[in-house]
């Protein structure tokens, strides 16, 4: 897949990305990551100015909205992430990974490595054929 990694200071959230890197708010996409109470992970990818409906995101993964909580630091390690460096790429088997719909429609986006101190830049259409996410409606 044709990307291009871009290394930087730490960035964690959007305000970073956008004053110290310069990035266009329309093409950040983050990636929340969430602990499902049977043991396993989701990765939610959203536009940077969307808010996950947390009821949507579990219905798509195929869980209740009971059994999803934001994952926490020692989680991230886990999936080889840190915080302020979440992926929608993640090579852990049984990693559930959802897109908003509105991704489709984002182009050239800029998300996270995996570290902090490294952001991705890549087509949005290849991120997709890459990872192969579920498709739903997340945004409140």
């Amino acid at each position: 897949m044709p990307f291009t990694a871009m290394d930087h200071d730490p960035v964690v959230g959007r305000a970073d990305a956008e004053l110290l890197l310069g990035l266009p708010t329309e093409r950040l996409l983050k990636t929340m990551v969430f602990r499902n109470a049977d043991g396993g992970f989701v990765l939610a990818a959203l536009p940077v100015t969307g808010r996950v409906d947390y009821g949507r995101l579990a219905r798509a993964a195929g869980t209740s909205r009971a059994k999803l909580s934001q994952a926490a630091p020692e989680d991230l390690r886990a999936l080889g992430m840190e915080p302020g460096g979440a992926s929608p790429v993640c090579a852990v088997p049984g990693v559930v990974v959802v897109f908003d719909v509105a991704v489709r429609q984002m182009g050239v986006v800029f998300c996270g490595s995996g570290r902090a101190d490294r952001t991705i830049q890549v087509d949005v259409g290849h991120l997709i054929e890459l990872v192969e996410p579920i498709f739903d409606e997340l945004s409140r």
